[in-house]
């Protein structure tokens, strides 16, 4: 399979993948025709571009590590092209904001994978996490990077407490300062995004201690007379990872 047709394949996989899960043949036909420096940089291009890529390619690597553990060259790859990418952040967002926020989304997607294969090794993911969270928060963020931001937080904030919950009450402060403030990059979305995460992080992490009459605040911040579905991360998430977060 040459380079066109891998790249054609990735992006077939990240629309698939949005209808339900992919079948393992095609993780195990990905390993076998391709030597595994090709395969992580073509994950690499894809991950960077698209912003729904991210789950698959962890879901790529978890499958290729099961069915050979001992074989450790797809993830030492993977992890060399997200490091340096970390490294490299500073000119990867002047290049694009959106390759940056999408080299999150990716080092969030990796960690627990590279947990259950070397939690050791999953330790070098920790910097870069904190890190990143604070660039797209405090470092001249524009509305997507908020949202992103947000989005990480609200379905990784349990993980990231249990890594450092000093951190993580720091980063809850400066979502209440941007909250407050009068700056028009963060929307109305972006506030709706940050006080259900306040909301989480004040309950404990966990949607089902959220009371009700807080789960129950309408889109302009009042409470509902009737019932409404409350917004939920999953309902976030969606709004996030949509096509516009792709370049491709």
């Amino acid at each position: 399979m040459n380079d066109d047709k891998l790249r054609s394949l990735f992006a077939s996989l990240a629309t698939l993948t949005q209808q339900g899960p992919i079948p393992v043949q095609a993780y195990s036909m990905l390993a076998s025709q391709h030597s595994t420096e090709v395969l992580a940089e073509h994950m690499r291009l894809r991950w960077l571009s698209d912003g729904r890529f991210a789950p698959l390619a962890a879901n790529i690597l978890m499958h290729i590590h099961q069915a050979d553990t001992k074989d450790i060259s797809l993830s030492s790859n993977v992890l060399a092209l997200l490091l340096n990418d970390y490294r490299n952040r500073l000119s990867v967002r002047n290049d694009s904001r959106l390759m940056f926020r999408n080299s999150v989304k990716t080092l969030f997607a990796m960690y627990p994978v590279y947990v259950k294969m070397d939690e050791c090794v999953s330790k070098c993911f920790i910097k870069p996490m904190f890190s990143s969270l604070d660039a797209l928060i405090d470092d001249s963020p524009d509305t997507d990077d908020l949202e992103a931001a947000g989005i990480l937080l609200s379905e990784n904030g349990k993980v990231l407490h249990d890594l450092n919950s000093y951190l993580v009450e720091r980063i809850i402060v400066k979502l209440r300062h941007k909250l407050v403030s009068e700056d028009p990059v963060v929307t109305k979305h972006v506030r709706q995004i940050f006080i259900h995460v306040y909301d989480l992080w004040a309950f404990g992490w966990s949607e089902i201690n959220i009371p009700e009459c807080l789960l129950t605040f309408s889109a302009e911040g009042k409470l509902s007379i009737v019932d409404q579905t409350p917004l939920r991360k999953n309902d976030i998430s969606k709004q996030e990872f949509g096509s516009k977060e792709s370049i491709v």
